[in-house]
């Protein structure tokens, strides 16, 4: 059995793998795009919440950037990596799972 790819089927892959990259490739600076994208587009009040919360998220990184020490070790260390992980993993992950999917995906997934 051989799966035939259309046109706007690859166009929707590539823009969803691009929004899942972003946060990747900024380190987690634009990690609020890809939920602002999704946001604009559907208008859902789960996809405001989540642009939200990763423009939080980006905040207290930004503010933990600002005031914690070159050298950094133990809970300060943690919170750090945590929030580098969140603004970066978490909002590629995000973007990967809630972009919209082509039908034929969205129905073999149920």
């Amino acid at each position: 059995m051989s799966v035939v790819v259309t046109g706007p089927e690859l166009r929707l892959f590539a823009v969803r793998a691009a929004a899942a990259a972003l946060p990747l490739f900024t380190l987690g600076l634009l990690c609020p795009v890809p939920s602002l994208v999704l946001a604009l587009r559907r208008r859902h009040r789960a996809d405001w919440w989540a642009f939200a919360g990763f423009s939080a998220v980006l905040a207290a990184w930004i503010t933990e950037l600002a005031l914690t020490p070159v050298d950094t070790h133990g809970v300060l260390f943690a919170a750090d990596l945590l929030l580098i992980l969140l603004s970066m993993a978490g909002a590629s992950l995000h973007a990967w799972t809630a972009w919209p999917r082509p039908a034929r995906q969205a129905a073999a997934q149920g």
